[in-house]
């Protein structure tokens, strides 16, 4: 991994982190994976650029190219696996 993706990676996570609203009812609960792996998970399924995530309703919520189409993406925070995928148009 070259440095510009080190560089992106942290920066898309530390993005999220602040996204994530400070109520207890939006934190993911506390045995959840942490958001770098779900994040690596699925740009080893092929997502990516990752846009944006939200953690809502007890899962992550992602915005996520792949193949050059933009979909939303309803994520386990237990699992990371994807739970619903949609064309977000």
């Amino acid at each position: 991994m070259n440095h510009k993706n080190i560089v992106a990676r942290f920066l898309l996570v530390s993005a999220a982190f602040l996204a994530v609203p400070l109520s207890a009812a939006g934190q993911p609960p506390a045995d959840a994976r942490p958001l770098s792996e779900i994040v690596a998970a699925l740009e080893r399924q092929g997502y990516g650029p990752i846009v944006d995530v939200e953690f809502d309703d007890g899962r992550w919520e992602v915005e996520a190219y792949r193949q050059g189409r933009k979909f939303e993406l309803k994520v386990d925070p237990h699992s990371g696996s994807v739970l619903s995928e949609r064309p977000d148009d």
